[in-house]
């Protein structure tokens, strides 16, 4: 390992074992993995019985790139737990493969920027990928059989740290208890899809403000969406329900492949 840990001269590291070294503690560090030929740090190599405990993560990280392959972690709260830091951020990280029996993949308050996600949540109670994190320019496909589930949740919705923006979303959710609450944060201009089974009697997609977004679900319960702007869903897959927004319009499969008919009900863009 490289570097002194400052914004100009991070710690510099290619491997688990110094990565795990670095002072988590300090909001002032900063880390970027090295350019390599090998860029995957497969866990089943270092430890495939998996995380018992939390693995914290510094405040600045740059994985460069990187996956982190087959993460496994048992830990009874947070499988990583992330920075406070007013300008946390993890960014171009490829977590792929991931299974967790915690209840949150994610905690803190970090902006996760560029990154790709995916993998598989299963847990007993209520479980959260994202819990106070934000996302950004992010492509996430997560699948979970908790017995309740929230994607993200945040707080003080204008940080960018409790948004999503700009982001892919693919889920296949199954809850069987009393809450399926997709989003409980700011979504902006992101695409979700997939299939959500909820033995509730409505699937919340978007609790708080949201704005110009593409669901495109297969759900077996209405979707609840509160917020302001035209955000669209599939109606030829789901419904809505009825105290759901008026600005949640629903167009059918033909019409969300047609950016002008989606322009004119007042829908910015549209989707191949």
């Amino acid at each position: 390992m490289t570097g002194s840990g400052t914004e100009n001269d991070p710690f510099i590291v290619d491997n688990w074992t110094d990565f795990r070294t670095i002072d988590t503690n300090s909001t002032e560090i900063y880390v970027r993995w090295a350019d390599a030929e090998n860029k995957i740090i497969d866990f089943n190599n270092i430890l495939p019985e998996g995380f018992s405990e939390t693995v914290n993560i510094p405040a600045h990280v740059d994985f460069n790139g990187w996956t982190l392959k087959n993460f496994h972690s048992t830990a009874n709260y947070y499988s990583f737990y992330c920075s406070s830091a007013s300008d946390a951020m993890i960014e171009n990280l490829i977590l792929e493969n991931f299974y967790i029996n915690s209840s949150n993949l994610f905690y803190g308050s970090t902006l996760l920027k560029n990154c790709i996600i995916s993998g598989m949540v299963q847990y007993d109670g209520n479980a959260y990928v994202f819990n106070g994190c934000g996302l950004k320019n992010c492509s996430l496909n997560i699948k979970t059989n908790a017995a309740s589930f929230t994607l993200m949740s945040g707080s003080g919705f204008s940080s960018p740290k409790s948004q999503i923006t700009n982001s892919d979303v693919i889920l296949d959710i199954s809850c069987s208890s009393s809450n399926a609450s997709v989003f409980n944060s700011l979504i902006k201009n992101s695409r979700i899809s997939g299939k959500i089974r909820s033995d509730n009697q409505k699937i919340t997609i978007g609790a708080s403000s949201s704005m110009s977004n593409i669901f495109n679900l297969e759900t077996n319960a209405p979707l609840y969406y509160q917020g302001y702007g035209i955000s669209v869903y599939n109606s030829d897959f789901a419904q809505k329900s009825s105290d759901s927004n008026k600005s949640f319009i629903g167009v059918t499969s033909e019409q969300l492949k047609n950016a002008e008919y989606l322009y004119s009900i007042g829908f910015p863009i549209g989707i191949e």
